[in-house]
C-alpha cells in the first residue's frame, strides 16, 4: 500500500488508534539584535497546514527525517512519536 502521498494515516498500534502525520507545519522564532547577535528558540510543529495548531501525536519516519535534515528538529525531543505505517507492528485502519 502506497502511503507516501497521504497527509494522515490512521493506524492501530498496541491496541490504540493513532493518527500518523506525513505533513506538518513548522515555525521557529529567532531574536536578533546588533549587540548580542541572535538567539534561536525551540520550533513548534503543528499537524498538517494548521500553522500554530496542535502538534501531531506521531509522524512518519520520512517526515521525521525531513524535519531533522532541513531544520535540525528531533521530533522525539518534541514529544512526538515516529511510527512507520508500513511496519508489521501496526495495522492501517
Amino acid at each position: 500500500m502506497d502511503l507516501t502521498c497521504r497527509d494522515r494515516i490512521t493506524v492501530e498500534k498496541d491496541g490504540e488508534r493513532v493518527d500518523v502525520y506525513n505533513h506538518a507545519s513548522i515555525s521557529q522564532h529567532h531574536y536578533v539584535n546588533s549587540v548580542n547577535g541572535y538567539e534561536t528558540f525551540e520550533p513548534s510543529i503543528a499537524k498538517g497546514d494548521m500553522g500554530d495548531g496542535p502538534k501531531p501525536e506521531a509522524v512518519t519516519p520520512r517526515l521525521a527525517t525531513l524535519l531533522y535534515d532541513e531544520f535540525r528538529v528531533e521530533v522525539e525531543q518534541q514529544g512526538i512519536d515516529v511510527i512507520d505505517p508500513e511496519s508489521d507492528e501496526v495495522d492501517v485502519l
